[in-house]
């Protein structure tokens, strides 16, 4: 994710920032924290990773200090560096596909009530007729499928299991690519909106 800006940094990882949370004392997940970073910045908060962050942390109602502030500061510039690649290289940080299908659905509410918890605090009205229609609708999306529970119900049928389970992961990559490029053109209404339009 995001390799093309690493710059010979480690790239972040998923797992290592869930790890260092559990360190840290706190429950969060990566992808929420992921989602109030992207909510902040498509509700054109300040870009600058220092303020980002600290209102990240008040969206989220979270600490975030030392390893996982520097973690996070990095987090911040290679989202944002991201969300205005004209290429369309975002992606939300989310589990591997390796790890279990009702993991990851979690990971994608959590990453949707994290924006949606970011957005909020940048925007004076997230309900305004200012946003657009089509903005308006992209954050009533998001807070369904913040609220997802996914099933974690068993087929006995093998065959039925193998093609239920195909139809999950296309599913589930249609939800990635629409937050994805739904997060894109948030992050491009309201750059263009702001004071002096697009940076």
């Amino acid at each position: 994710m995001f390799e093309e800006y690493f710059d010979g940094q480690q790239p972040l990882d998923f797992d290592d920032l869930a790890n260092l949370l559990l360190e840290q004392g706190s429950q969060e997940s990566p992808s929420r924290l992921h989602g109030g970073i992207c909510g902040v910045l498509a509700g054109g908060g300040s870009q600058e990773p220092d303020y980002c962050l600290s209102a990240v942390a008040q969206a989220l109602d979270m600490e975030i200090y030392g390893a996982i502030a520097d973690y996070g500061m990095r987090l911040v510039s290679i989202t944002l560096a991201a969300l205005s690649n004209e290429d369309f290289d975002f992606h939300l940080f989310l589990p591997d596909d390796e790890v279990p299908m009702e993991q990851r659905l979690q990971s994608m509410a959590a990453w949707c009530n994290g924006f949606l918890a970011g957005f909020a605090l940048v925007i004076a009205d997230p309900a305004s007729d200012t946003l657009g229609s089509e903005a308006a609708e992209i954050l009533k999306d998001m807070a369904a499928i913040a609220e997802v529970e996914p099933s974690s119900e068993e087929d006995e049928d093998e065959d039925e299991d193998e093609d239920a389970e195909e139809e999950a992961e296309r599913g589930y990559f249609e939800l990635t690519e629409y937050l994805r490029f739904a997060c894109l053109n948030l992050f491009t209404e309201c750059d263009d909106a702001a004071p002096g339009g697009a940076q």
